[in-house]
């Protein structure tokens, strides 16, 4: 028996949901409760066929979404507090520019990023569109095994 913690079942990429079709459940390796138990409740795995995807329990439900800026490609969880992203609302905020993105569509949520400096005459023109993060569904076994829809 399978337990989904959200219904959608395909990733998101740009600013529209794909259509939805059902992909392979993949393994991540970590179990619901290797990840409660991890520092802010945030793991960041590399799942075969995917790549890096960080893991994320908030409001007692978990999250997948890539672990990659669509800014410019830096982590959104790095190996330093420095270079480690924010949650909250339901979102998670990248470390180094401060754009949301929503755990559980990867749409850009808020102004897109705060954290860098409007230049005198150009403005904000060097950081490109909103753009939304790839997201998975994600499911939970009854041994507690955290699997993504990818």
């Amino acid at each position: 028996m399978s337990i989904s913690t959200r219904a959608r079942a395909t990733p998101t990429l740009g600013r529209r949901a794909r259509a939805t079709r059902t992909n392979a459940l993949r393994d991540t390796g970590v179990t619901r409760d290797g990840l409660r138990a991890a520092e802010k409740q945030r793991v960041v795995v590399d799942v075969d066929g995917v790549g890096k995807v960080l893991l994320q329990e908030f409001a007692n439900d978990v999250y997948a979404v890539s672990n990659k800026c669509p800014h410019l490609g830096l982590s959104l969880q790095g190996k330093t507090p420095l270079l480690s992203a924010t949650v909250s609302d339901g979102a998670i905020a990248c470390p180094a520019h401060g754009s949301a993105f929503d755990l559980k569509t990867g749409e850009a949520r808020g102004e897109w990023c705060p954290k860098l400096p409007a230049l005198p005459v150009v403005g904000k023109k060097y950081c490109g569109e909103p753009t939304a993060i790839a997201s998975y569904a994600v499911s939970v076994d009854e041994s507690g095994a955290i699997k993504i829809d990818a």
